[in-house]
């Protein structure tokens, strides 16, 4: 699985999940920063990945827009810790399939 880190995750998280050989895809390192969250939801589509996000419009997004979308895993950046959004990312990856996470949502 594919993980597409929107602009709103850390740099330490991104490089941790390196470190766990997690294919990680960074918004920031792509340009995208300041794009809409739509953009990120149908770029995600395109390179085939799951959203990776902080923000809760993504949530709303997913539930009342009618996109598809090939999953997105919600991390609370002020409930989660960088070590419990890494260990819960790496168990995401590892017990889900890409089948599983379309149109889903995962919350750490």
């Amino acid at each position: 699985m594919k993980i597409y880190a929107d602009e709103n995750i850390e740099k330490s998280i991104i490089e941790g999940l390196r470190r766990r050989k997690v294919e990680v895809i960074s918004a920031k390192e792509l340009g995208y920063a300041g794009k809409s969250d739509g953009f990120h939801i149908k770029k995600a589509s395109e390179l085939k990945a799951v959203i990776l996000t902080h923000d809760i419009d993504f949530l709303r997004i997913a539930t009342t827009s009618g996109l598809s979308h090939r999953g997105i895993i919600f991390s609370h950046s002020k409930e989660v810790s960088i070590g419990q959004c890494l260990r819960g990312v790496e168990l995401i990856v590892n017990v889900l399939t890409d089948k599983d996470m379309e149109n889903h949502i995962e919350f750490i």
